[in-house]
């Protein structure tokens, strides 16, 4: 009877102890099976490939999900968590991913062309091949991201955050960067031709081979600037602090003087 009881009391253990690892699952405590909709929780799920073009997803918990080549053109995600999410070829096309979370987020090769960003964060983000073309980053962060050869064009990123930031063969070309923060950023042989850059903060930024070219740094900060071969022919330098800390005087255009 002793012998039983010990049996039985192993074999109860063991499927309690299974219960609280279920329970404790991401799987289980997102409801991957749920529609979609506003403050769906599908944190960890695997949504691989789906098609939610136009849903609306706001506020919605999707940390850790697969989305690799989900369709996400015009879909409301404002506000949506999707911290360490798997976004690589997915299409974000129109959407609205205003506030949201994207933190570590894998958006490799995905295409955000006219994605509406505002005050989204992308901070460790990786966003390597992507394509951003009219896309609409106004004070998005952007801290320590990969953007390498990424494609910008014309991009709102009017006091973006951007430190340390990877832009290494990025065309950010005719963007607007007016106030953004570029200290310590890797721009080699990125492509800056007519972006506008006023007070832009570039700071010890790595500047080799970089298109600066017809851009507006007026009153940009480049103290300490590793400037090897930069273009910057026809650019604005009015009142721009030069990378040896001299001030370019009013009207100085294509060199500081």
């Amino acid at each position: 009877m002793k012998t039983m009881h010990i049996k039985i009391t192993i074999k109860s253990t063991l499927k309690f102890a299974a219960l609280v690892i279920l329970i404790g699952s991401p799987q289980a405590q997102a409801g991957c099976s749920d529609p979609a909709g506003p403050r769906v929780n599908w944190k960890g799920c695997d949504k691989a490939g789906i098609d939610l073009s136009g849903m609306d997803l706001r506020g919605a918990v999707l940390n850790n999900i697969n989305f690799e080549g989900a369709n996400l053109g015009k879909t409301n995600l404002r506000g949506s968590q999707l911290g360490r999410a798997n976004l690589k070829n997915a299409t974000l096309d129109n959407a609205n991913l205003i506030e949201a979370n994207l933190v570590a987020a894998d958006l490799s090769q995905a295409s955000l062309k006219q994605v509406l960003a505002k005050h989204a964060k992308f901070d460790r983000a990786n966003l390597s091949e992507a394509n951003l073309n009219n896309a609409l980053l106004e004070a998005a962060q952007f801290y320590d991201a990969n953007l390498s050869n990424s494609q910008l064009i014309k991009a709102n990123l009017n006091m973006a955050s951007m430190s340390q930031v990877n832009l290494s063969g990025a065309n950010l070309s005719n963007s607007q960067m007016f106030k953004v923060q570029l200290s310590r950023a890797n721009l080699e042989n990125a492509n800056l031709s007519g972006a506008n850059l006023e007070r832009a903060q570039l700071d010890k930024s790595f500047l080799v081979n970089t298109n600066l070219s017809n851009s507006n740094l007026s009153r940009a900060n480049l103290a300490e600037a590793e400037m090897i071969n930069t273009d910057i022919s026809n650019a604005k330098l009015d009142y721009t602090t030069w990378n040896d800390r001299r001030r370019c005087r009013s009207g100085s255009l294509g060199e500081c003087r």
